[in-house]
């Protein structure tokens, strides 16, 4: 839901809910000052009734003094009472809508001559009907001025006050570190999207300048470690080529096993940040089934190497949206991944449908929790050669492309699920 459709909805909620507040308080207030306006009149009624009785303009029995005193009664007392009035409410048939109607009542007792008075008069200058009915409509009339009211202000004048805001959003979803390029801060005539837009831009400019360093520096510490590794390396190999006790030689074996895992531990976090950085530009429809085949083909030697019996149960043409090349460090990822991690004449299992990629292989346990196994640097104890990062480069191409992995051990097999949709 937009910010502006939001905050109509909500002025709205508020708006219907102190309305009604306010016409429950307006009809009591309405009834409340219509009754005291009708105890006054019955009061001056009381007073004039009395003055008439003193003058001995009025009988001692139930009587009708005009049209307008209809609702009067006057009836003279059998025993001296003390003079009181009393208010209160009754209900009166009302013949024009033929039902009862509430109506406030004043009975007053009056001494007169040493004669008691018994004097009650009724009525209702308005309806409590009509006091419901009249409130409801001005609140309805003002509920509609209201949604008119939000409408105009969430949809014209909230659209070109916000209008800065959605700029900068607009900039913001557009952004790219690879462009290297920040936001520069819009003008804004509302003090905190003026702030907004300066803090964007200082913190846009400071993200380019870090990632032009990390880039610079990643592809710096790669380039330069490869060289002295390609040195030590041939050295390594020179010194192999001399007479060397088993002793020394063993020495030298395990140097070169140390630089080629220093190797491939740069080219692996190099590849990684290039990932992370997003460098891999514009995603292509890959064949997968395609680059299975193909790329299955190319470990056949590795594969009679170790012995390894391979599987596969793919579906013909299946198109991946990804970058080539993602695809391929995917595929070559997960699939050197079910070889190094293989047990002696072990199996590898490959199945491909239109949704998902399943590769599985025969090995013993984890010896740690599963849900570290595509971290970075985690890695089984079993396998003291890995260098960690191969799952952690397979997590982040899936990440990147909204796909989802899952990893599950069964009767002795690691299976990895890759879900494309």
């Amino acid at each position: 839901m937009k910010l502006t459709s939001k905050f109509v909805l909500i002025y709205l909620v508020v708006t219907l809910i102190v309305l009604s507040i306010g016409g429950y308080l307006s009809y009591h207030i309405i009834k409340d000052e219509v009754d005291s306006e009708l105890k006054w009149r019955f009061m001056d009624r009381v007073e004039r009734i009395t003055y008439l009785i003193e003058e001995g303009h009025i009988m001692d029995d139930t009587t009708s003094v005009s049209d307008e005193d209809r609702n009067l009664t006057i009836r003279q007392l059998s025993r001296q009472v003390e003079p009181k009035v009393e208010v209160r409410d009754t209900m009166v048939w009302h013949e024009r809508l033929q039902q009862k109607e509430p109506n406030l009542k004043l009975i007053a007792h009056r001494n007169v001559n040493n004669k008691s008075y018994y004097i009650a008069t009724y009525g209702a200058l308005i309806e409590t009907d009509d006091i419901t009915e009249a409130v409801t409509k001005i609140l309805l009339w003002i509920l509609g001025m209201q949604v008119i009211g939000a409408i105009g202000v969430g949809f014209i004048v909230s659209n070109r006050l916000f209008k800065p805001f959605r700029e900068t959003l607009n900039q913001l979803k557009a952004f790219n570190l690879q462009n290297k390029e920040p936001i520069e801060a819009g003008q804004a005539n509302v003090e905190e999207f003026a702030d907004l837009n300066h803090f964007v831009e200082q913190m846009t400019r400071k993200a380019v300048a870090d990632y032009k360093n990390l880039k610079e520096f990643a592809e710096n510490a790669s380039h330069e470690l490869q060289t002295p590794l390609a040195i030590i390396k041939g050295k390594l190999e020179l010194l192999t080529e001399t007479d060397l006790n088993p002793e020394q030689y063993q020495y030298v074996d395990d140097s070169q096993r140390a630089i080629k895992k220093l190797s491939r531990l740069s080219e692996s976090l190099s590849l990684l940040t290039k990932i992370e950085n997003h460098e891999f530009g514009d995603a292509d429809e890959v064949n997968m089934t395609k680059l299975i085949r193909e790329s299955t083909q190319s470990f056949h030697e590795f594969i009679k190497l170790n012995d390894l019996s391979v599987q596969t149960d793919l579906t013909e043409d299946v198109m991946v949206h990804i970058h080539p090349a993602l695809a391929d460090i995917l595929w070559t990822n997960l699939f050197q991944n079910a070889i190094k991690h293989n047990i002696e004449e072990g199996k590898i299992s490959i199945t491909l449908t239109e949704e998902t990629l399943t590769i599985g292989n025969t090995g013993k346990p984890l010896d740690m929790q599963p849900e570290k196994l595509f971290e970075r640097f985690k890695k089984d104890a079993q396998n003291t050669e890995s260098i960690g990062l191969g799952l952690s480069i397979i997590k982040q191409i899936v990440d990147q492309n909204g796909y989802q992995i899952s990893y599950r051990y069964n009767d002795g097999w690691h299976n990895i699920k890759v879900t494309f949709s």
